[in-house]
């Protein structure tokens, strides 16, 4: 069986494969969604370009290229593609996700954390623009997730105080649900037990 058959969503689910660097394709997955479903209530933004680990000084202009239109080019075209049809229907949940070096970037992550933070700059200019208009935009700022890819680079200690799967699922659905229509402009840090 395919991931979407094991999902069991049935005609509650509909793939569209779209390269999101590419604004004509995010326009077309946001035109799908409604054609298909009427209306497109939550977006979030589970894209990125990843990031290799190196000191500043050893970086590269096409490096912070390929970070920013990897994570943040991506982010504004989904969005730019979703919102008019939100503001069209009076309402809308965006979520946008950036990694905890958006707020503070460890060893080798500035590139990376400076793409990371523009997301989060841009989630609150989107609230703070349409905030009387329905959308309500929040940046859910991911620590460690304990992945099986995590167990390579995480010491015991710290996959063991990352948040698992299930509760960065839960933050996200919470973040796109009527439950968080109190919430806009905000940045939630899911830290799991990292708190020190």
């Amino acid at each position: 069986a395919s991931g979407v058959e094991r999902l069991g969503a049935g005609d509650r689910l509909a793939p569209i494969v779209a390269d999101l660097s590419r604004s004509d394709d995010a326009e077309r997955a946001a035109a799908e969604t409604v054609s298909r479903f009427g209306r497109v209530d939550a977006t979030t933004t589970l894209v990125g370009a990843g990031y290799s680990q190196k000191p500043f000084a050893e970086t590269s202009l096409e490096e912070l290229r390929r970070v920013v239109e990897g994570n943040l080019y991506t982010t504004y075209t989904l969005c730019r593609a979703v919102v008019p049809r939100m503001l069209a229907q009076g309402e809308g949940y965006v979520v946008t996700v950036a990694g905890g070096s958006a707020l503070d970037p460890g060893y080798g992550r500035s590139l990376f954390a400076a793409s990371k933070a523009a997301i989060v700059a841009l989630t609150k200019g989107i609230a703070r623009d349409h905030k009387q208009q329905g959308i309500r935009a929040n940046c859910l700022v991911a620590g460690g997730i304990a992945t099986d890819a995590a167990r390579r680079y995480l010491s015991a200690e710290d996959f063991r105080n990352a948040s698992t799967m299930e509760e960065f699922a839960d933050a996200l659905v919470y973040l796109c649900s009527p439950g968080a229509s109190g919430l806009s402009g905000a940045v939630v840090e899911l830290n799991g037990r990292e708190v020190d």
